[in-house]
């Protein structure tokens, strides 16, 4: 595959240092110490050296915080945008100064991730490798790979297959399908020109037509995409008998059908309408088949997003200041919207569910260690609502996207003790991460076989990386479970056993492989690609406007971590080695600043929708959240 090179490929190739760091982990020996007990350095006042203080977490309690920063507005309330119409003096240089420039990618912020990684490092660094890995088996689906059919022979021959008397804009949806995937069938003249007309119709429409996310990577891509959403189109029975029927006729035909719709319902989630399976077997068995509304050849997926606007307002209008986002952030509170994946989810319901982490932390095990500012719980909505965006964005083609409305006496040693989080303390969402990348290698090796997938590489705008993609499933499910596992250390919580889970069983092997990753971070190409981009979630007939979520860049903010309930000292070790007896030294417990990222989201109308680099050329013209989201076509 050849892919052109632009301002969002980046380097699409992992350095060799940087590959030489993550394949020495193995030395790490894992924790010495009693569950729950964990070592900390501690600087002293009234002695030269560094202390060691051995901690028991079992009553240890953080409290996260985000302080107010002064240095820049981070009210980032969008404007009124309903018609962009907001006066332009409004955002000049001088008022566009008060907010934080968003920048396009985890690097540009300049966070130092060794020393603590926010939880934005690993979600962005697993976009990129989702949007890389989603392409790739696009393009092994297009072409075949393993035992897999080929999708792009699969359109011809259903085509080939129809009865000469059939109807003949069953005929004209395939032609159209193939066309748009570079391909020229041989037709008749009738169908020939149905296809041009379904063809033409579809293209005026971008909102089905108009490629976005990764299918802008590369033509084979973009192909792809117009060529799924054409057959994603919604058909009768007069379309829908033929098709089946010549279904019903061809094995191999049926058996390539259910392949590549059942690897779509894995890869991202359960079909949102009826497929002609149901109706090919019972043609096959003889017995009239019943043609539901909301039929297609190839449907898209259903999406817990998408459930709810058809159940809220897929029939009415939708009120003034709706916000979808904040819906499903409510509903979740409240424990109405149940995220937890089915027997029948896919990978797409795994990810969403990992998030659900983030809206309700003390629901979480780790909740019961952690004691969080509203401050706090409002940034990890805020990480909700753009994690959500970014994890749609790589799904776009298959998710359906419905219409709707120290003392001077003797010498004694002070000794401050912070908490050193090394992570944000997420252990649920890394968790549920990892085991999202196990089902989805899982889903992988079923379709292709496993060495089918040794062979596939992720693929990026620049074109693939060069690791293969079962080495990489297993480096992001490593990473994950060693963020879980990491986390758990640092807040004394024990660990959920799944020996099946991570890079190669070995929990200290993936410990070992988030430090190795931490230690390079700054080499790894995916955290310095652009992230800002708009996608969109559903149409508002009686606006006739679209509505998007967008992430608009990042900005870093204050993190404050200190203890609601401080631990209990165990022992001390002084510079020399030697234990020190508590009663010569004092332990004061302080809190602890980091810097976080924070992604900047928004829900808006447009009557446009703007791929990748347009979106992006628009953020850099504007700069500033508020300025972005006013000037939307």
């Amino acid at each position: 595959m050849t892919a052109k090179m632009d301002s969002e490929t980046g380097q699409r190739v992992y350095s060799p240092e940087f590959l030489k760091h993550l394949s020495i982990p193995a030395s790490f020996a894992g924790p010495q110490l009693k569950p729950g007990w964990r070592k900390v350095p501690a600087w002293a006042s009234g002695a030269d050296g560094e202390y060691q203080v051995t901690l028991d977490l079992s009553r240890q309690v953080l409290r996260l915080s985000v302080p107010e920063d002064h240095s820049f507005d981070y009210s980032l309330e969008p404007p009124d945008t309903r018609n962009h119409q907001t006066s332009s003096d409004v955002y000049d240089d001088r008022n566009r100064t008060q907010e934080a420039r968003l920048l396009p990618s985890f690097s540009a912020t300049g966070l130092d991730a060794t020393e603590f990684a926010p939880a934005a490092a690993l979600a962005l660094k697993a976009k990129q490798f989702d949007d890389g890995l989603y392409a790739s088996v696009e393009m092994a689906t297009n072409t075949g790979l393993g035992g897999f059919p080929a999708k792009k022979e699969f359109v011809l021959k259903l085509l080939q297959a129809l009865a000469s008397d059939s109807d003949r804009t069953a005929a004209a949806l395939l032609t159209a399908a193939a066309r748009l995937d570079g391909q020229q069938p041989r037709v008749s003249a009738e169908v020939a020109e149905e296809a041009e007309s379904l063809q033409r119709e579809f293209l005026a429409n971008e909102l089905r037509s108009k490629p976005l996310g990764f299918y802008t990577w590369s033509e084979e891509l973009a192909n792809i995409f117009r060529r799924d959403r054409m057959l994603q189109s919604e058909i009768k029975a007069p379309v829908a008998r033929p098709l089946a029927m010549a279904l019903s006729r061809d094995e191999e035909l049926m058996k390539a059908y259910t392949a590549t719709l059942t690897l779509a319902e894995k890869l991202t989630n359960a079909l949102a309408w009826s497929d002609l399976r149901d109706a090919a077997r019972a043609l096959k068995a003889g017995v009239t088949p019943d043609f539901p509304d909301h039929l297609s050849l190839f449907p898209p997926s259903r999406a817990h997003e998408t459930d709810l606007i058809k159940k809220l307002y897929g029939a009415q209008p939708i009120p003034e200041g709706f916000n979808l986002a904040d819906e499903m952030v409510k509903r979740i509170l409240a424990g109405t919207l149940d995220l937890r994946p089915s027997p029948n989810s896919g990978w797409y319901d795994y990810q969403t569910y990992a998030l659900e982490a983030l809206v309700v932390p003390d629901r979480m095990p780790e909740g019961k260690r952690l004691a969080l500012d509203e401050s706090y719980r409002q940034e990890l909505v805020g990480l909700f609502k753009a994690l959500l965006a970014l994890t749609r964005e790589t799904h776009v083609k298959q998710l359906e996207m419905p219409m709707a409305g120290a003392a001077a006496m003797p010498r004694k040693v002070v000794l401050y003790v912070t908490p050193r989080l090394t992570l944000e303390p997420l252990a649920t969402y890394y968790l549920r991460r990892a085991r999202s990348y196990r089902f989805v290698r899982e889903v992988c090796e079923q379709a292709f076989d496993r060495k089918g997938v040794e062979h596939l590489q992720r693929l990026t705008a620049a074109g693939p990386v060069n690791l293969s993609l079962m080495a990489e499933l297993r480096l992001m499910e490593g990473l994950f479970y060693g963020a879980y596992l990491r986390t758990c250390e640092e807040i004394g919580i024990e660990p959920e056993a799944d020996p099946s889970l991570g890079s190669s069983n070995d929990a200290n092997a993936d410990r070992a492989l988030l430090g190795a990753w931490l230690g390079s971070v700054g080499k790894d190409p995916d955290l310095g690609n652009d992230i800002r981009m708009m996608v969109p979630v559903f149409y508002d007939i009686q606006r006739k406007k679209i509505k998007v979520w967008a992430v608009l860049g990042i900005a870093t903010r204050p993190l404050h971590v200190s203890y609601d309930s401080a631990p209990t000292v165990k022992q001390i070790e002084g510079p020399d080695g030697k234990f020190v007896k508590p009663r010569d030294v004092e332990v004061v417990f302080e809190g602890d600043s980091r810097k976080i990222a924070y992604i900047a989201t928004a829900e808006v109308y447009v009557s446009h929708l703007l791929d990748r680099k347009e979106f992006r050329s628009h953020c850099d013209r504007y700069k500033a959240y508020r300025a972005i989201l006013s000037n939307l076509p």
